[in-house]
């Protein structure tokens, strides 16, 4: 399990079709072999590393579902110890899909980032969670057309969120309580 809280952000040093090399934030001194790590959100385990790189087996499902093969730079977290803060949201490292990002509006304390709305717009929820490249947010509004977030300048700076342009593709993992709220619902 994943927090959204972003260690550090790593450049992609390769993405073939079944391999997603990184270099090796200076953060992650410990590294073992099958220790799962987000990257973008996505759930991956440490298939090999190196003093510089971190190496990953990516399948071919977890490249069609995100935008790993596309990015330059990446969003990476261990995963929570147990004895660990919990500061973010529940978040499982599982991809719901990618959305695209509509327009970047700078803000006297922040930037807006409007989205377009996802197929599953049904699991948004004013003032909810959501994961966006592996980044536990705020959903600011929900319209007719976008939904938003608003990122204060430490998350502009420590994630990938200052690198973003209008029309990249985003990861989305859906709040998980949201979706077993929705789906108790409907079972009952």
């Amino acid at each position: 399990m994943f927090t959204g809280i972003v260690e550090a952000q790593a450049a992609v040093i390769a993405s073939t079709s079944n391999r997603l090399t990184i270099t090796r934030p200076t953060e992650f001194d410990e590294l073992s072999f099958g220790q799962s790590i987000a990257i973008n959100g996505a759930c991956l385990s440490v298939a090999g590393f190196d003093e510089g790189n971190i190496f990953f087996d990516v399948l071919s499902q977890t490249f069609r579902k995100t935008n790993l093969a596309h990015v330059s730079y990446v969003n990476v977290e261990r995963a929570m110890p147990a004895d660990g803060r919990f500061e973010g949201h529940i978040v499982l490292g599982h991809v719901d899909e990618t959305i695209e990002l509509l327009e970047i509006i700078p803000e006297d304390s922040g930037v807006q980032y409007r989205f377009c709305l996802p197929s599953q717009k049904k699991y948004l929820v004013e003032k909810g969670s959501i994961c966006l490249n592996g980044v536990s947010l705020t959903i600011g509004e929900i319209t007719e057309s976008y939904f938003s977030v608003y990122i204060i300048p430490i998350t502009q700076n420590r994630t990938t969120f200052g690198r973003l342009q209008k029309g990249n593709m985003v990861n989305v993992e859906y709040d998980y309580v949201a979706k077993l709220m929705l789906q108790k619902n409907t079972l009952l």
